[in-house]
């Protein structure tokens, strides 16, 4: 008898993945606007005061992470971070956003509420 022979066909195959590049560009430019105060309240109290503030103004998705508090308003943004300095907590505020005259408004009425 005589030897049979198969031939097998190897097939390679090759992953061929593209890299895309987007480029994200913004709507707007921010605008920032800050505000800073050394109060005489611990760094705790101080947080929670804001955590309370920015709920009074009609933020969302406040988060208070230590002594720092962020929210959204609208398309806005603000942080405020109590750090203590001696036996007081120095305080700062900021808001972030597209329209100037709110965010603004958000600053000084943030910064009144101090």
């Amino acid at each position: 008898m005589g030897c049979a022979s198969k031939a097998e066909k190897v097939i390679e195959t090759q992953v061929v993945t593209e890299t895309k590049l987007i480029t994200v560009e913004k709507e707007y430019t921010p605008q920032l606007w800050s505000h800073h105060k050394v109060v005489n309240e611990t760094p705790e109290l101080c947080a929670v005061k804001g955590v309370s503030i920015l709920n009074s103004l009609g933020f969302k998705s406040v988060v208070k992470n230590g002594n720092y508090v962020y929210g959204n308003f609208s398309h806005n943004r603000a942080a405020i971070k109590c750090v203590k300095v001696s036996n007081q907590t120095f305080v700062y505020a900021a808001v972030a956003g597209a329209d100037v005259k709110t965010v603004e408004k958000l600053r000084n009425e943030i910064a009144w509420q101090l």
